[in-house]
């Protein structure tokens, strides 16, 4: 598939929390950003408006309107927000019906099905422009069943679980099949989630799965990339201690049936966010996700990525030391640290 040039819709929004799709595909893509649209942050760099001048965005302009954006000639506008209940901010409407008008093809994560839209089906259809619902699943997978098939002998799947959402799952897992890759190694990130299957064009969208059916996509999926590749690193969403998303973390884990796992966590979090629920310290929460593998086919936590972003140097070799102390197991923050002492832990499982 050829490169897109994507100019990224983030009206309002773009920061870390808020924008982690548009942050996913400016750090990980191997598609052109040309632009990320919010007319609060216009005339900024997209990495200097996130706070890391050197990190994902830099040299990406920040521009007002779609209009604007049309300069710099993309060819596609990616809704840069997964917003919770996940339907098109009204206010949004009129950019993305310039955008299709303008002759871009659109690349949306969001559960609202745009391509149903009757308007933005109208207005894709007279422009001869193509809409992507990245949350529609495959339909030979959509209603598969879980059957338990083994993996192929040589491959090893691994599984990202986290301590809550937006703890670094999806980055931990592309982070370390790119030092896979440096390695030398057969690898391939499996995505489960929107962004996931934005930057690496395959994958499922686990969230938008009819609950009976999810283990079954999940395993259709890793089967695939376990004949493909001798690592596959499966996208964890959610927590199994997440009041709202719980089911889909256990769907993905019993249908992924990993051999190993990696905790994620982010530094300093207390309680699940948006809600007063305690995180259990990391030992507690290894446990967990041991004895909810285990009930189907063991696997062992062997090592904890740390996201460590927003503190100091010193601040965050002390939270990966106390990750380390707390469990036994190596940690690093994949990002800032590097994912290597992860991928030792994996290979000498």
């Amino acid at each position: 598939m050829s490169k897109r040039r994507i100019a990224i819709l983030a009206e309002g929004q773009f920061n870390w929390q808020d924008a982690k799709t548009a942050v996913g595909v400016l750090r990980y893509s191997t598609d052109d950003v040309v632009a990320v649209i919010d007319s609060t942050r216009a005339g900024q760099d997209a990495a200097m408006a996130l706070g890391d001048p050197n990190g994902a965005g830099r040299g990406v302009p920040i521009v007002a309107s779609v209009a604007e954006a049309l300069t710099r000639d993309p060819d596609t506008l990616l809704i840069g927000i997964a917003p919770i209940g996940g339907r098109l901010p009204e206010a949004w409407r009129g950019e993305v019906v310039a955008a299709l008008a303008a002759g871009l093809n659109l690349v949306s994560g969001l559960h609202h099905m745009l391509a149903e839209d009757a308007e933005l089906a109208d207005v894709a259809r007279r422009h001869g422009t193509q809409i992507w619902d990245v949350r529609r699943p495959s339909e030979a997978l959509a209603m598969r069943i879980r059957a338990g098939t083994p993996h192929r002998a040589g491959s090893h799947v691994v599984y990202f679980c986290g301590t809550d959402c937006n703890v670094g799952k999806m980055t931990a897992a592309i982070e370390l099949d790119l030092e896979a890759k440096r390695r030398g190694l057969s690898s391939g990130f499996a995505p489960t989630g929107q962004t996931g299957i934005m930057i690496a064009g395959e994958g499922i969208p686990a969230d938008r799965f009819i609950s009976d059916f999810l283990p079954g996509g999940v395993e259709g999926m890793v089967l695939d990339f376990a004949e493909r590749y001798d690592w596959v690193f499966v996208e964890g969403q959610g927590s199994l201690i997440h009041p709202a998303y719980s089911a889909v973390t256990l769907g993905l884990i019993h249908g992924a049936a990993p051999d190993l796992l990696v905790l994620c966590h982010q530094a300093n979090r207390t309680h699940i966010h948006g809600y007063d629920v305690p995180i259990p310290p990391l030992a507690r929460m290894r446990e967990i996700y041991e004895q909810a593998a285990g009930w189907l086919k063991p696997a062992r936590v062997v090592a904890v990525a740390v996201n460590t972003y927003g503190l100091p140097e010193d601040e965050a070799r002390d939270a990966l030391a106390a990750a380390e102390r707390e469990t036994g197991l190596p940690a690093s923050d994949p990002v800032r640290f590097g994912a290597g002492p992860l991928l030792d832990a994996l290979g000498a499982r």
